[in-house]
C-alpha cells in the first residue's frame, strides 16, 4: 500500500496548478472567485482607473457577509459604514455584471 496518500486539498491544488516556480509560489487557475463588500471596492476602483474589464465576470460570485446582521436581516443595516459597503458592492455588481448572493 502506498504511503503517499493525497488529501482532497492536495488533489484540488494539483488540478489547478498552471505553473510551479522553483523556490517560489505555484501559479494557480482560479475557476470561481468569491468577493465581498469590504475589499472589493478597491479592486473595482483599480479596474476602472486602468480601464480594464473583469476577466470572466460570470465566474465571480459576490456576497455581503461581513457587514450584515446575524439576526433580523430583513431590517436595514444600522451602521452607516456597513450600509455603504453593502450598497457599494451591489452597485459594482450591477455595473460589472456579477452574480450576487443576497443575505436574508
Amino acid at each position: 500500500m502506498s504511503t503517499n496518500k493525497k488529501t482532497l486539498f492536495d488533489k484540488i491544488w494539483e488540478k489547478h496548478v498552471v505553473k510551479n516556480i522553483p523556490g517560489g509560489p505555484s501559479v494557480l487557475y482560479i475557476d470561481t472567485q468569491f468577493i465581498h463588500e469590504v475589499t472589493s471596492p478597491q479592486a473595482f476602483k483599480g479596474l476602472e482607473k486602468r480601464g480594464l474589464k473583469v476577466f470572466r465576470p460570470k465566474q465571480v460570485v459576490a456576497t455581503a457577509d461581513h457587514n450584515v446582521p446575524t439576526l433580523h436581516q430583513e431590517l436595514p443595516i444600522r451602521e452607516e459604514l456597513s450600509r455603504i459597503q453593502v450598497a457599494t458592492l451591489e452597485e459594482n455588481c450591477k455595473k460589472f455584471r456579477h452574480r450576487t448572493i443576497r443575505i436574508g
